[in-house]
């Protein structure tokens, strides 16, 4: 009897018995002003680049320029066989000359009431249509002359002299590489931030560790909806020796200062409701959910969830549960976890 009295009451004091408060490291929610810096990835482009079409099908007769070959305005870069269209022109010429001919004479005849005035609106009507014939041959064989639209470099050589090309083949690409550009990808809370004429870095892998100067040129309007990014352009000017299209360049951001509520990135836990943090809270660690914002080195901002001076948990997570007893241990003490 005295033996299971004995256990009966070591059960009640241990069940009377509190909880070992656990032991953690903390942090202070702070507000600072922070400048966010990201280097994100991208191509270099062409400023500009067409694909060069012909406007009139035919017998291809020059195509004198390769890929890589320089050309500069209103160069002519290409010719189709103007036999048939020069003939089309004769034709409406001729018959041009002749309805103001016929025009001309039904007038004298007018004078001396021997033309009707119904004869002459039919006379001027043949006459504004040999009017526009002759005009619409002059374009079509002027279309026979392809011209460089700006001066540029031959990126693509799509066909050869002596092919029968249709109408609205492409024979040609041609990129303006008097300046580069990269779209990048930017964060939707990083966008804001951001402005038209912000001055970048960018470095390109394929030229080493010199570092380039550009600034944003233009801000897309609109964000992809699964990816949350947007998208931005950046001018690389003047372009460096050995920069071409196509090339990994990478474009370093830096904002202005702005007051942002910081704490630690490493007290940033998650589950499938979202991000929380540990709150210190009358000497218990309460779970509270949290929403973040932009990340500067080891530290994170904090949009919804803290307030200024907030303490938050960063070490000390193992077998750590919402209002769980917690004393403060010594930063440089040995870790629990």
């Amino acid at each position: 009897m005295l033996f299971v009295s004995a256990c009966s009451d070591e059960q009640t004091a241990h069940q009377k018995r509190p909880a070992a408060a656990h032991q953690v490291e903390i942090a202070q929610a702070t507000n600072k002003q922070v400048s966010i810096e990201k280097t994100l990835p991208g191509s270099l482009e062409a400023i500009r680049e067409v694909q060069i079409y012909n406007q009139q099908q035919g017998l291809l007769k020059t195509l004198e320029f390769h890929e890589g070959d320089q050309v500069r305005q209103d160069d002519i870069i290409a010719t189709l066989d103007d036999a048939l269209f020069q003939a089309d022109l004769n034709k409406a010429q001729a018959t041009f000359k002749q309805s103001r001919l016929d025009l001309k004479r039904l007038k004298n005849l007018s004078k001396r009431k021997l033309a009707s005035d119904d004869e002459i609106a039919k006379a001027q009507t043949a006459l504004d249509i040999a009017q526009a014939e002759l005009n619409l041959n002059k374009i079509r064989l002027a279309h026979t002359k392809i011209t460089a639209p700006f001066s540029g470099i031959i990126s693509q050589r799509l066909v050869e002299p002596g092919n029968v090309i249709s109408l609205h083949s492409q024979i040609l690409s041609l990129i303006d590489i008097s300046s580069l550009k990269t779209k990048v990808y930017v964060s939707e809370l990083l966008l804001p931030l951001i402005q038209q004429n912000d001055q970048v870095s960018i470095k390109i892998d394929a030229l080493g560790d010199k570092i380039f100067n550009g600034h944003v040129i233009r801000i897309h309007p609109t964000i992809d909806a699964n990816t949350r990014r947007g998208v931005i352009e950046v001018i690389l000017n003047p372009v460096p020796s050995g920069a071409v299209p196509g090339q990994l360049a990478r474009i370093t951001l830096k904002t202005i200062n702005k007051n942002r509520l910081m704490i630690p990135f490493d007290a940033i836990r998650h589950d499938n409701s979202g991000a929380y943090v540990y709150l210190l809270d009358n000497n218990k660690a309460r779970l509270t959910y949290i929403r973040t914002g932009i990340q500067s080195q080891q530290e994170i901002e904090i949009l919804e969830g803290l307030k200024e001076n907030d303490s938050v948990v960063i070490n000390g997570f193992f077998g750590l549960k919402n209002n769980k007893p917690v004393i403060i241990k010594q930063a440089n003490a040995k870790p629990s976890s």
